[in-house]
């Protein structure tokens, strides 16, 4: 079930500590030893992969305002596509040295604005790689909002030759690390204030001799991401260590680990979108300090474990529509929950959460091992379908009068997992960019008008007749003024590269964004429109009372990805700080609305706190999977459904601001088959007050809560939620905040 849909589990088989009728047993056992060796499948190219992985920009995209790898003053040395042999580290830290600086002096990708004892200016933009082999030798330090993007019919390989010096000397080391302060500030790794940073289109490949190198160190707190990679790992530590937002159809072959995982900054999720991990030594993925990952459409061959959690620590894993193959031990590590540090506390040991959801099986050992008892369940032999699996709270029938509550395993297994099945599972619902050679950017269509665009002068009239004519706009680095409503037609496709640092701005106190009453968006698709935006930001200004980021109307074969409005947090207006997203800025309708459409949504960050809400969607059955979408900083709510069906959300992060704690995560209202998926729903330590409940549900159906974080130790009183589920009608709650599953009738 690709879309996601939530699943009613009144006929299932299930086990609670225990053995099931149809195939399902736990056992007890010690750890299998050694690596299963990669399956047929995985060494010949499984027939049953439907996703397609390769160079998914084969040209050069259009934009003056990025860095050249290879262009003037960042040579790199051979035949200027990387010679293979030749350094090119130099040369592509000073691409992306000047791709900051270029974003310190245009300032568009500003948010800290001088704030906390920085300099003025975050820095970012865009490094774009030609085609070649580039030998690297030491790490590339990628700033923070600076996004390195490869071309070409194949993708730039990145290589780490054989025993490169510096790789084995027992501590480890990056090729590529995602650094915060690039310019005039200290040096650190990304955190929580690293926003929009990207590896995308390129490979890296670790050569022999380098066992503590680790391919990339990712890291940030929104809209970072690691898209279109091949990471040949080698004998190295890791391909990936850390984690951001979003990893997108990314392949690890080899190291000990696939991906070290941790909470990304400041404590929120991370998405695997069709992602693939194969012959790891140890584990596909090693989870530390409650990692929180939502991992959709993966394959893991060839491995001991798939995911496993370090001791003491519990997790927040939830896995969909994935495949495993020749994973010889366990799909899934997880700590015994009672015998977590402080389990004595409910919320503790009921943060130990995890969802196998609708996945398969060829060749695996067991499904789940509990690390402190042994306990094991077992996997189908010799292959079969998971239906569903999970430990932790269940609480089934929420909010009538049958709730029920149960706590441990829970497995519903099949036997039998044919090829066509399995392809079913994994065929992806985030398709790649339009064709290079099919974009035509904005600044070319304000040429042949003979005008210039962004330069402060409405550029309404050159964008509605570049969308117009074209089916795929691109729009360059820069930002760009419009006094009203940029229409885009059925087919219409508009592009950027980095949402940072292209932005669509309303022209501030302009009459088309005055009435409250008849809000006006700054961007609007047509209803049932197949239509893909990506890559831009959206900033509706100060006094602009009637306006709406986005109108989202497209159907269920749209996509809406790598968006970002402006970063404003609502406050009393006789504040004064020096955090920068407490600068007055107005009142606004709506920050993002969905009416009527649907489709895919994912790694979207609206953040408009003066908005009355950050994502409205109503009046649409219109089937639509949200990936990765942060939400906060209103003062009310954050997201509301009204009269929506066949919407699910996949990893779905609020916040509520020191100010902001009367605002509601989440509203559904006269809705049906909704779910929330390994949602954190989050209230910082200095919030001032508590609110009673998380998700209130108005005469609606079928809604089911799938994961959650709502546990903290600050200030337990305010920063945690009085109730994670009420029917705002009955006044019946769900008071439990941690759990694996809350399911409505």
């Amino acid at each position: 079930m690709s879309s996601s849909a939530p699943r009613r589990a009144m006929s299932r088989r299930s086990v609670l500590r225990g053995a099931t009728a149809g195939g399902t047993v736990l056992a007890l056992g010690g750890l299998a030893p050694g690596a299963a060796a990669p399956s047929a499948a995985a060494a010949h190219g499984p027939s049953w992969d439907p996703t397609r992985f390769g160079s998914s920009y084969t040209a050069r995209p259009p934009d003056p305002g990025a860095v050249l790898l290879g262009g003037p003053g960042f040579a790199v040395h051979g035949d200027g596509e990387g010679a293979g042999t030749a350094d090119c580290t130099a040369a592509l830290q000073a691409a992306v040295d000047e791709a900051s600086r270029r974003g310190i002096a245009n300032k568009l990708g500003d948010i800290l604005g001088g704030a906390r004892d920085f300099p003025h200016g975050d820095g970012g933009g865009v490094v774009l790689v030609p085609a070649g082999t580039y030998r690297l030798t030491a790490p590339v330090d990628v700033h923070d909002s600076v996004r390195v993007v490869g071309f070409g019919a194949r993708r730039p390989v990145f290589v780490l030759g054989a025993a490169t010096p510096g790789y084995a000397t027992g501590t480890a080391r990056d090729v590529f690390s995602f650094r915060r302060r690039p310019v005039g500030g200290p040096v650190s790794y990304a955190n929580n204030d690293t926003f929009g940073s990207g590896l995308v289109n390129l490979d890296i490949r670790i050569g022999p001799g380098n066992p503590d190198a680790i391919a990339v160190r990712f890291g940030g707190a929104q809209l970072c991401l690691l898209q279109d990679l091949d990471i040949d790992a080698g004998d190295a530590r890791a391909g990936i260590d850390h984690n951001a937002n979003l990893l997108h159809r990314v392949r690890v072959r080899g190291g000990e680990v696939g991906l070290n995982a941790y909470a990304a900054s400041a404590g929120w999720q991370t998405t695997l979108l069709d992602c693939r991990f194969e012959g790891q030594r140890r584990a596909a993925v090693s989870m530390f300090n409650d990692a929180k990952l939502v991992v959709v459409r993966a394959v893991v061959s060839g491995t001991p474990r798939a995911f496993e959690s370090a001791p003491g620590q519990w997790q927040h894993l939830y896995v969909q529509d994935s495949h495993f193959d020749g994973v010889s031990d366990a799909v899934a590590v997880l700590d015994d929950s009672a015998s977590l540090p402080g389990a004595e506390n409910d919320l503790i040991r009921r943060s130990n959460q995890l969802t196998l959801l609708d996945c398969t099986a060829t060749g695996v050992g067991d499904l789940l091992l509990l690390a402190q008892s042994g306990a094991r369940t077992r996997g189908p032999r010799p292959s079969g379908r998971i239906r569903e699996l999970t430990y932790g709270l269940r609480v089934e029938h929420a909010l009538g009068s049958r709730e029920s509550r149960r706590e441990g395993v829970y497995a519903d297994v099949a036997p039998g997992a044919p090829g066509s099945l399995i392809r079913a599972r994994l065929r992806s619902d985030t398709p790649p960019p339009p064709p290079v050679r099919e974009w035509v950017s904005v600044a070319d269509v304000a040429a042949e008008m003979g005008r210039t665009i962004g330069a402060g002068e409405d550029d309404l009239p050159v964008f509605q007749a570049a969308v117009d004519r074209h089916e795929t706009v691109f729009v360059p680095i820069g930002q760009y003024l419009l006094t009203g409503t940029l229409e885009l037609r059925p087919r219409t496709n508009l592009v950027g590269l980095h949402p940072r640092q292209t932005w669509l701005l309303a022209a501030d106190g302009h009459p088309h964004f005055a009435d409250p009453d008849r809000p006006r968006a700054l961007l609007a698709t047509p209803r049932g429109g197949r239509n893909t935006v990506s890559g831009v930001g959206l900033d509706t200004a100060r006094q602009t009372p009637g306006s709406v980021n986005l109108l989202w109307q497209s159907g269920a074969r749209s996509y809406l990805a790598d968006v970002v409005t402006q970063f404003v947090k609502w406050h009393p207006q006789d504040v004064q700080s020096g955090d920068p997203g407490y600068s007055y800025r107005g009142a606004h309708k709506y920050g993002m609305h969905v009416r009527g459409g649907g489709g895919t949504i994912a790694n979207v960050w609206s953040i408009n706190g003066w908005a009355e809400n950050g994502l409205l969607v109503e009046d649409t059955d219109v089937p639509a999977r949200v990936y990765e979408v942060s939400v906060e900083h209103h003062e009310t709510r954050e997201v509301v459904l009204r009269r929506v069906r066949n919407w699910s959300f996949l990893g779905l992060q609020t916040e509520d601001h020191i100010y902001g704690w009367r605002s509601q995560a989440v509203e559904i209202d006269r809705s049906s088959d909704i779910l929330l998926a390994n949602s954190v729903l989050f209230r910082v330590a200095t919030v001032q007050g508590p609110y009673p409940y998380a998700v209130g549900v108005r005469d609606s159906r079928r809604i089911t809560l799938r994961g959650n974080r709502g546990y903290r130790d600050k200030t337990p009183e305010f920063t945690q939620w009085g109730a994670a589920l009420r029917d705002t009608r009955t006044g019946r709650t769900v008071p439990e905040v941690e759990f694996t599953l809350i399911e409505t009738g």
